[in-house]
């Protein structure tokens, strides 16, 4: 049988450890670059909404025109 040592299981283990700390940190990295991401893409519509309805309301005042309902 393989002899296997105190030393090479803690090489193992932090190793092994390390690699699953690296993956979660990437999973955790995506999920709020996506979260940020989708913030920033409601913002900008929400905003461009916002600002067409400033639009329509000064043609509304400057050229009259029927009220929105």
């Amino acid at each position: 049988m393989m002899d296997v040592g105190g030393a090479e299981v803690l090489v193992f283990v932090v190793l092994l450890y390390g690699l699953v700390a690296f993956a979660l940190y990437w999973i955790i990295r995506l999920a709020v670059r996506h979260g940020i991401q989708d913030t920033h893409r409601v913002t900008r519509a929400r905003d461009s909404a916002a600002d067409l309805r400033q639009t329509i309301d000064r043609q509304r005042a400057t050229y009259g025109g029927p009220e929105p309902e």
